[in-house]
């Protein structure tokens, strides 16, 4: 659902560091976890009447008839010089017919003028190779109306003169406030750079654009806003842009609706400031796709040669080449819409904080699902990260709501500052890891939600990995995978337990905990062969016996004693020696406790894919 963007958004981010380092000493007394607060505030964006199409035809217009390498002009304020047309005065202006190599310059002196340029393309045709096709070159104000059911073109060449600045740059370059409209549609062909630049504030409120580009498709310096509309969009860099990262409120790309098709060489979406999302349907193709595996490591199993940094940074142009599909240097901001995602790079990416509201979100990504500098938090929504390094990764990361099913070649959730927490109040996630299932460098904590993770089967890694704490007092988590570095909660107003098996579980063997009525506590089916389990549940009671199943057979019954209770098939045993909190090493061979019998299985690379969370 879309929110009220006149509200400011500030919402406490339960994700600073809790204290304390990694020990084996168990409570069950939840740690106290510090607050911080991220503020990611919405933008409104004021659309004038004149950015709307209106009845032109009932009002005062002028008319630009063009005509092959020349044009036919009627009304003051028009000049004709061989086949450059120049307005220099506000008002209406009829284009039709198809000019072979020319230009429409807009050059009104503000200082004297401040009306809007209404330019109406109806059934018009400008094509140039040594400048813009239409340049706005000064003017309050410039609107491009497209007329309802016309097919309308512009096309630059590749030999543009230019001046000192570098300008014009673009098909349909303009210095001032631009918008277009209407119900008509415009093709643009830009084999210079871009295809559409206002060096101002740049506003589309309707019709069809197709644009194909030698750089940026679509660029307003200081804000591109679209209200609604149909966009076709293939470019040599980023798709739509943003570029102004000094003045204050500036930079920004705000999308109330419309549909996109984009396929960038670089990025998909990017903004300097904040990238904004409150409705509409993207399909997003940024440096090529996916390109069907991880490209942040050598293998589908290692770490990430280079971690990345846990300070944010503003700075929106530090990647060369950044193959992102929507990338923010302050901000990203998702209230809805439904947006698909296919990136060389991270799917969606911000150098501070990454806030999603809602929306359904589709993404497969060579390096991050979602990664955040800072702060990541997910209140609602859908998001289905198919392919991926990491699925979420930020320095603090925060789940209050909405359904997350994701894949990855590594962590399927990682906070990577050891000052950060992963905290988990509500939601549904499922998480099919190579590396670990939910991963803090830092600490986790959970009162709410439910967690089901397929974790590794390497002994490498673990279904449930921290450094500090691991505070639970809510919620439903089963996190199987393998044994050498398996954990659990450690600090605990909710029984847990820690299964380890002498052998390796079968992929789709479902394991099912019954209370001692036979009464089903929990049941999961992981994807993947695991050896060990971690669950806990609000279901759960201390002096309570229960009984875990492995498919129909049963596995071993156990009476809880206390807050995390570490299970064999033998019965009850002991915390492993020199392991971390809730568990680590120990089992599996890797510790002080004999090997299993039959050992790890291999781990064969294979990440199979998990379609739905379990019912």
């Amino acid at each position: 659902m879309k929110k009220p963007l006149s509200i400011v958004l500030a919402l406490a981010l339960l994700v600073t560091g809790l204290a304390g380092c990694a020990s084996s000493k168990e409570s069950s007394t939840v740690e106290t976890v510090s607050t911080t607060t991220s503020t990611v505030n919405p933008v409104s964006v004021t659309y004038d009447e004149d950015d709307y199409y209106f009845d032109w035809k009932n009002s005062s217009y002028k008319t630009i008839g063009l005509n092959g390498s020349s044009a036919t002009v009627n009304g003051e304020g028009l000049d004709v010089q061989g086949s450059i047309v120049t307005i220099s005065k506000s008002g209406v202006y009829e284009i039709t017919g198809s000019l072979t190599n020319g230009s429409i310059v807009v050059d009104v002196n503000r200082d004297t003028d401040d009306g809007t340029v209404f330019l109406v393309l109806n059934g018009a045709t400008i094509q140039s190779q040594t400048s813009a096709p239409i340049y706005i070159k000064n003017s309050k104000k410039a609107v491009i109306l497209l007329e309802n059911g016309t097919d309308n073109s512009v096309a630059g060449g590749s030999d543009y003169v230019v001046n000192e600045d570098g300008e014009p740059s673009a098909a349909i370059f303009s210095k001032s406030d631009l918008t277009i409209t209407g119900g008509g549609k415009l093709t643009v062909t830009a084999d210079y750079n871009d295809g559409i630049t206002s060096k101002d504030d740049l506003k589309i409120t309707d019709g069809s654009l197709i644009v194909t580009s030698k750089a940026d498709g679509i660029v307003g310096k200081d804000s591109v806003s679209i209200k609604n509309g149909s966009f076709e969009i293939i470019a040599g860099k980023d798709g739509i842009r943003s570029t102004n990262e000094t003045d204050e409120d500036k930079g920004n790309v705000v999308l109330e609706n419309g549909q996109f098709t984009i396929v960038a060489a670089n990025d998909g979406i990017q903004a300097a400031k904040l990238v904004q999302i409150d409705d509409g349907s993207f399909q997003l193709n940024s440096g090529g796709g996916y390109p069907g595996k991880s490209i942040s490591s050598s293998n589908d199993f290692g770490g990430r040669p280079d971690q990345k940094a846990s300070a944010p940074t503003t700075n929106s142009t530090e990647e060369e080449e950044s193959k992102k599909g929507l990338k923010a240097g302050q901000g990203l901001l998702v209230n809805g819409g439904n947006i698909s995602v296919s990136s060389y790079e991270d799917s969606l990416h911000s150098n501070n904080d990454l806030i999603i509201n809602d929306g359904v979100l589709t993404l497969q990504s060579g390096d991050d699902g979602l990664h955040a500098d800072n702060n990541l938090l997910i209140t609602n929504g859908e998001i289905s990260i198919k392919n991926s390094y990491e699925s979420l990764e930020g320095s603090n990361i925060t789940v209050i709501g909405g359904k997350i099913n994701a894949t990855s070649t590594d962590d399927g959730i990682n906070v990577n500052s050891k000052t950060g927490v992963l905290s988990i109040t509500g939601g549904e996630i499922a998480l099919n890891a190579n590396g670990d299932g939910t991963d803090s460098n830092g600490s986790i904590n959970m009162t709410g939600g439910t967690v089901y993770v397929d974790g590794p089967a390497g002994n490498g890694n673990g279904s449930v990995d921290y450094d500090g704490s691991f505070a639970i007092s809510g919620g439903t988590l089963v996190a199987s995978g393998s044994s050498g570095m398996a954990q659990a909660p450690s600090t605990n107003t909710q029984p847990s337990i820690l299964m380890y098996y002498t052998s390796a579980q079968a992929a789709g063997t479902a394991l099912t905990l019954k209370d001692k009525n036979g009464n089903i506590v929990l049941t999961y089916t992981p994807s993947k062969q695991y050896s060990s389990v971690a669950i806990s549940s609000p279901k759960l009671t201390v002096g309570s016996t229960y009984t875990l199943y492995s498919g129909d057979n049963q596995i071993v019954e156990v009476t809880l004693s206390d807050s995390l209770t570490y299970l064999t098939e033998s019965g009850v045993t002991t915390k492993p020696q020199n392991a971390g909190p809730g568990g680590g090493k120990g089992f599996g061979g890797t510790g002080n406790m004999p090997p299993r019998e039959g050992g790890m299985p291999p781990n064969d690379g294979g990440v199979p894919p998990s379609d739905k969370l379990p019912q």
